[in-house]
């Protein structure tokens, strides 16, 4: 049998190669310990099946260390440090190429396959075998929109659904895996991963189950990375592993990429897209809140002159958005020529809806059409669409996508999942779907949708969630009016650091961003009232920062309904009010919608506890002096 080994630029990760009766594996290890166990490697193609009866061949190995910038992400530099092989292994003839990197904070690998002209991918035999110390798995089932909950899943389920990437699972007590795929092109398409009755805890690579013929790429042949983020929450949701796995930015100017908040009304009121005194009400709104962007969502076609809306928006120094559905984007020539002519209206920015596919075909629309956005400099955001697996770091003007069930599901307009996001959906986002990129998730709910949670957490879901373009959804009358709105205007959508301060899935998040000097900090949590216990280490040494906090009122709240230590102790007198009534007030009474607000200042290494209400939340804006 043989054996191979590369380690982490830190010495704490391990990935492990060998051969065992001409079938490859690998695992992973971290602090010597298995977070992956040994998975099987291998493709299948038509005239040869590279997953059993190999022959080892040669092994090379190298290393990467690299830095690099992207113009709207969540960090200003991102490090590529890795060490790598390339492991060659033939059958009768034929050549298959596995290529490993070891990074800090996760694994990832590819297989390639040489040779001329196209070939055909029947199925893939790649896997991730959960390791026998795994204490829990977050799954998304797949649903072609990636519209869905991320649910914990019993061991003894875990073969009945087809599951979406990425995956969240504790490997160890505070450690965690992320399985994902980087890399995702139109030359083989997106996938997903399934296990069987037989062998539940070993999750194989799946195609797109609405990818009915075989992959056709050219030679040669070359998968996605298959992904192991590993480590800490915080190592996931910092990392910029998928980045540093997808190819160098094509584009030569990325001068017009540039992230921020946008004025969206489609969400609270459809209808109001093809009005224009409604959307010239939005329109000034993102100008007094000094948001740079308007989004003109779908129904615009045949009510709404966009040149015109256009030149009333420069006016107020705001750009313009168009919607499009990718059905009408479908042919080169007919996507060029719209493009073309959009950009000569003076538009921004495109959101392209309803792909809902992870087929080769819907991916290379993909690249298309960023291909083509990137010669008339038009950002993008990609709805209805797939998750993301690092492309930004190809295609930077890709601000944001959707995949995910956001705030749009308020609405109730889905039999599917009439309840739409809840507070432990949202508490366990920042650790799957937006830990692989971006998420126009649509926050912001205050009064016109029930969000079951409070305004402060909807608040601070601007800076716990990750989109370098902010589709925020409540209508003017309900922003300007509100405690909130200074915070709104000037948190940011980009960010030159990002820190997770404490987490864990389906409970709770505190979040800390840094743009330039200032720092945004947002918490949140679900199902239980719960006390922040936030220390400021992460702020500069010898500096006095003034802080402005949006915050649960508990002012009404009893005792009893807050976490312990929130609020004082039930005075006499409250203890005599209840005895002498007829029946004990119901549990949390809290008035979702009050919202304290405080100024204070502080300096690095100064704590402060910050009570929330059940399914509460606050957000912070810290400025250097």
């Amino acid at each position: 049998m043989n054996k191979f080994c590369i380690t982490s630029p830190d010495g704490k990760l391990e990935l492990l190669l060998s051969l065992e009766n001409g079938t490859p594996y690998y695992q992973v290890t971290l602090a010597g310990k298995p977070v992956v166990n040994p998975s099987p490697l291998g493709i299948c193609l038509t005239d040869v099946d590279l997953s059993c009866s190999l022959v080892h061949g040669d092994i090379t190995y190298d290393a990467i260390d690299e830095t690099y910038s992207l113009p709207a992400f969540k960090k200003a530099v991102c490090q590529n440090q890795a060490n790598t092989l390339l492991w060659t292994l033939t059958k009768e003839g034929r050549t298959l190429q596995i290529e490993g990197r070891a990074y800090n904070d996760g694994a990832a690998i590819r297989l390639i396959v040489p040779g001329e002209g196209t070939g055909e991918v029947t199925s893939e035999v790649t896997g991730y075998a959960l390791p026998d110390s795994v204490m829990r798995v977050y799954a998304q089932k797949l649903i072609f929109s990636y519209e869905d909950h991320y649910n914990p899943v019993p061991f003894s389920e875990l073969h009945q659904n087809p599951f979406a990437f990425p995956m969240l699972v504790e490997a160890l007590p505070e450690v965690f895996t992320l399985y994902a795929e980087a890399g995702v092109f139109g030359n083989y398409g997106g996938s997903h991963l399934r296990s069987t009755k037989e062998n539940k805890r070993l999750f194989t690579i799946q195609k797109a189950p609405d990818k009915l013929t075989n992959i056709h790429s050219d030679y040669p042949i070359t998968t996605p990375w298959r992904v192991i983020m590993a480590g800490s929450l915080a190592d996931i949701v910092e990392s910029n592993l998928l980045e540093n796995l997808n190819p160098s930015t094509e584009l030569e100017d990325t001068s017009f990429v540039k992230g921020g908040v946008c004025a969206w009304n489609w969400m609270v009121e459809n209808d109001s897209t093809r009005d224009i005194n409604r959307i010239h009400d939005f329109v000034n709104y993102a100008a007094e809140m000094g948001w740079p962007y308007y989004l003109a969502d779908g129904g615009w076609p045949g009510y709404i002159d966009i040149p015109e809306l256009v030149k009333y928006c420069a006016e107020r120094n705001i750009k313009v958005w168009l919607w499009e559905h990718s059905a009408q984007m479908r042919d080169y020539q007919t996507a060029y020529d719209k493009m073309k002519l959009w950009s000569s209206w003076g538009i921004v920015g495109l959101k392209i809806d309803f792909f809902e596919s992870d087929g080769q075909e819907r991916i290379a629309q993909y690249d298309m059409l960023a291909e083509i956005a990137a010669e008339f400099k038009l950002m993008l955001n990609f709805h209805g669409a797939t998750k993301p697996a690092g492309e930004i770091r190809r295609w930077p003007h890709v601000m944001t996508r959707e995949g995910i069930m956001g705030g749009e599901y308020l609405q109730n307009f889905s039999t599917f999942l009439p309840m739409g996001p809840d507070a432990a959906h949202n508490c366990t986002l920042p650790f799957t779907r937006c830990a692989v990129g971006p998420a126009d998730y649509t926050p912001l709910t205050y009064e016109t949708y029930l969000t079951g949670t409070t305004d402060a957490h909807q608040t601070a879901l601007t800076v716990v969630g990750t989109s370098y373009i902010q589709n925020l959804s409540e209508k003017p009358e309900i922003v300007l009016k509100h405690p909130c709105k200074p915070f709104l205007m000037e948190v940011p959508a980009c960010y030159d650091e990002t820190k997770l301060l404490e987490g864990e899935p389906a409970s709770h998040v505190t979040m800390a961003r840094r743009k330039g000097k200032d720092w945004y900090v947002g918490a949140i949590c679900a199902r239980l009232p719960r006390n922040v216990e936030l220390t400021f280490d992460f702020l500069e040494e010898g500096i006095t920062y003034e802080v402005d906090l949006y915050c649960d009122d508990l002012s009404d709240e009893l005792p009893f309904d807050a976490a312990v230590g929130a609020l004082p102790a039930p005075t006499p007198e409250m203890v005599d009010m209840l005895e002498k009534s007829t029946q004990r007030p119901a549990s949390h009474l809290h008035d979702m919608h009050k919202v304290k607000v405080e100024h204070f200042t502080v300096k690095k290494g100064d704590e402060k506890m910050i009570p929330l209400s059940v399914n509460g939340g606050f957000a912070m804006a810290i400025h250097g002096k």
